[in-house]
């Protein structure tokens, strides 16, 4: 693949030939098209394969979560969703081929240098009433008073994420009410801090599993 500059008619998009014109990132770029390949694919490849598929089926609904989540870092060209799926793929996922899960805690959501929650937890602290709770420890470098606290929380049963936002670090605590149909579910979560520039993040948290009665 090459990088090219613009020349008197500008870049092109598009198939001609062997050659594919096109643009990521505001960067244009040519590339040959792939040869296809008549070998079967090795044991590895498929395993491979399949980690991937997993990987991107899990992470594809939050595209937009990590683009936030990542945005703290210089990412160089790499998106947050693509640096997710990378540390998913290497970190995240358990089993054997073809029996793969996620390994929740091994899910990174966000990366970046503000304090995420200190003493953090969460629990049911009444049937399908859920409090995360946290030290409201503040400083003037990186642990500010209005850092949004934004939490992530997935259900294993129905395969379906929701995020909140709507407690600040000076909270000290945020509540929330589940569905009855979650009865009897898994959630799992993950929760991390923002800047109120919209770009500074903390790294993300595991809370862990909680069982919904």
């Amino acid at each position: 693949m090459a990088k090219f500059l613009k020349g008197i008619h500008g870049a092109y998009s598009g198939k001609v030939g062997n050659v594919v014109g096109s643009n990521w990132r505001q960067v244009d770029y040519v590339r040959s098209l792939p040869k296809p390949s008549k070998k079967p694919a090795t044991p590895d490849q498929l395993a491979q394969r399949a980690r991937f598929g997993l990987a991107v089926s899990f992470l594809s609904p939050i595209n937009d979560l990590l683009k936030l989540g990542f945005s703290d870092k210089q990412q160089g060209k790499s998106t947050g969703y693509n640096r997710a799926l990378q540390h998913l793929i290497n970190h995240g996922i358990s089993g054997e081929h073809p029996e793969y899960e996620i390994d929740y805690e091994g899910v990174v959501i966000a990366r970046g240098g503000l304090s995420n929650l200190m003493g953090v937890a969460w629990e049911e602290i009444a049937p399908k009433n859920i409090e995360v709770s946290w030290l409201p420890e503040i400083n003037k470098f990186n642990a500010f008073p209005d850092d949004s606290v934004i939490l992530l929380f997935y259900n294993i049963e129905r395969s379906f994420f929701s995020i909140l936002e709507e407690g600040t670090r000076a909270d000290g605590s945020l509540g929330f009410t589940l569905p009855d149909v979650y009865e009897g579910d898994r959630i799992v979560g993950w929760v991390f801090t923002g800047h109120r520039d919209g770009v500074k993040t903390s790294s993300s948290f595991y809370l862990g599993e909680i069982t919904i009665s």
